[in-house]
Parts: structure tokens; C-alpha cells; sequence
């Protein structure tokens, strides 16, 4: 089971696992806003409901910029190579180096983006010029909110419902 961590603003964090939202409670570091139905965790003296959300009693203030990560650079691409333009499953993607890295290009936001398997080998140790391929968007670093873009399972979708999806 999960749970949903919110900060003192009510504003989402993460998703984390029962024994951490267990922790976070005993700890008295947060405080239950809403339990999951009929879910219980026993001890030989105790029981206690599962926490389904909490509030931490401190506002989090590291939500200014969004991790690079393989799938937040397929995210900001919408999964769309950005060579040929076609729509993949992240499976189907790589990750490409418009100026190449033996060229001194950097893995950053900027000179990273999402890449078939196709066009990548096809572009291979040469620029998008020099490969006669043309960039759909200059990368850059996205501009939404991190903790906005929480990636749920179909089974977290069903358990959070109530919050998200209305």
C-alpha cells in the first residue's frame, strides 16, 4: 500500500510505502488527513488504521527545478522522437546528444533529447545538421512544476481517485 505525502500547504511531495508513512506518523513528523478503508496494521498490543495521506508539519521548499532523468527528458518530449516526430512507448526511445558528446556536448536539459532507435543510429557521432536531420523543439529544461508530475500505477490511480481524478 501507498500513501500520499503532502507538505504543511497541503501541496504534494511524493508517494511513498506504508512502513515509511508509518514512520513519518509515529515520528509525529506528519499527521493523517485521510486512511485507507478497511486496512488495518496490527501489533500484539496495538492496532492502527494505514495512513492514506499525510500532512508533514513543514512546508517543502525544494520544488524550483525538475530532476533530469531519462523519463522526465521523454515527459518534456512527449515521447515524440524529435527527429522523424513519430510517437514511442519509452521502451522505443533513447536518449540523444544533439551535440554529440565526443564533441564536448554535455548531458544536460539543453543539449539532451528524446531519440528512435532509428534516427539515433542514423544521426550517430554527427550533429542534426551534418546527419540532415532537423530538431522538432530545441531542448531546454522544462518550466512545470516537479512534484505535479507524479507518475501513477493503474493501482495508485485507483487508490488516490478521490484526490486526483474527479
Amino acid at each position: 500500500m501507498k500513501a500520499l505525502v503532502l507538505d504543511a500547504t497541503f501541496f504534494p511531495v511524493q508517494i511513498i510505502d506504508w512502513k515509511k508513512a508509518m514512520v513519518l506518523f509515529f515520528t509525529q513528523r506528519a499527521e493523517v488527513v485521510d486512511f485507507h478503508e478497511d486496512i488495518e496494521i496490527r501489533s500484539t498490543n496495538d492496532s492502527f488504521r494505514l495512513p492514506k495521506v499525510l500532512r508533514l508539519f513543514e512546508k517543502v521548499n525544494n520544488l524550483g527545478q525538475v530532476k533530469f532523468s531519462r523519463s522526465n527528458v521523454f515527459y518534456r518530449d512527449k515521447f515524440l522522437c524529435q527527429y522523424c516526430t513519430k510517437k514511442f512507448e519509452a521502451s522505443e526511445l533513447t536518449l540523444d546528444h544533439v551535440m554529440p558528446k565526443s564533441r564536448g556536448g554535455k548531458t544536460s536539459w539543453e543539449n539532451i533529447v528524446a531519440c528512435c532507435r532509428k534516427c539515433n543510429n542514423s544521426k550517430a557521432d554527427r550533429t542534426p545538421r551534418e546527419a540532415g536531420l532537423k530538431l522538432l523543439h530545441r531542448p531546454r529544461q522544462p518550466n512545470w512544476s516537479p512534484m505535479l508530475a507524479f507518475k501513477l500505477s493503474k493501482a495508485e490511480r485507483k487508490i488516490f481517485a478521490s484526490w486526483f481524478f474527479k
